[in-house]
């Protein structure tokens, strides 16, 4: 005879559909094991049933006694693992009364609504230095490049910007800084050269979710747009 659909049932709850050995959930692949044989007198109640995964079961009952290899699972053993982890499944699901663990919410960036902020044209590295400095991330748009030449040079200008972000705050000596600026300005020169104009700003970003209260950091918007695009125009007239 086999177990009860009822204490499977019971097996399958009580052990949250987890092998007892190994703790892997397994889903439908799960067996319930006699932990005395029936052959030997084992009795098919809950009390002498324990779920296993495939794996564990076939080690379990592959043990060959003419031959020892390794130590084989006791009866007392088996028992011990299933009480344990049955206790573990017990003692994570709330009682009447109590109080679920606390829901995390996932992690989301969300723009504070009541800060009007304004993007200027930057012309400088040094302008472009003192605006990544303490800026935690970065947002970035740019026209569509005409030509993979003009992709290239966006794409390049973009990295170097969030590589002044990263290194900003590394920044030991006034040297460091003078440099980095007097370099930017080179990159600025081939990106107006090429039909581009930069703009910029800083965006306070809050980081809602996870744990903890929301945690509001500092983010450059970097916009590059075509010099003769219908945006500059507007810009212009206004």
């Amino acid at each position: 005879m086999a177990f009860s659909e009822e204490i499977k049932t019971r097996a399958m709850v009580a052990c949250g559909r987890c092998c007892c050995i190994c703790h892997k959930f397994c889903g439908n692949n799960m067996e319930v094991h006699h932990i005395k044989a029936e052959a030997d007198g084992g009795t098919n109640t809950f009390e002498n049933a324990i779920p296993l995964c495939f794996d564990c079961h076939a080690i379990v009952r592959q043990y060959d006694p003419r031959h020892p290899k390794g130590t084989k699972f006791t009866e007392k053993e088996l028992v011990q693992h299933r009480d344990n982890w049955y206790a573990k499944i017990r003692n994570e699901i709330p009682k009447d009364g109590e109080k679920a663990a606390p829901k995390i919410d996932p992690i989301k960036i969300v723009r504070n609504a009541d800060q009007n902020f304004m993007l200027q044209r930057v012309m400088t590295g040094r302008e472009l230095v003192a605006l990544a400095s303490d800026i935690c991330a970065m947002e970035y748009s740019y026209d569509e490049p005409a030509t993979g030449e003009e992709a290239v040079i966006v794409a390049d200008f973009i990295q170097e910007v969030r590589d002044l972000i990263d290194c900003c705050d590394i920044f030991m000596e006034p040297r460091d800084g003078v440099m980095t600026a007097f370099e930017l300005n080179d990159d600025l020169k081939k990106l107006e050269e090429t039909g581009y104009w930069l703009f910029c700003g800083i965006d306070n970003r809050t980081m809602m979710g996870g744990i903890g209260n929301p945690k509001p950091f500092p983010t450059l918007i970097v916009r590059i747009v075509r010099s003769n695009s219908d945006e500059i125009t507007r810009a212009k007239n206004q």
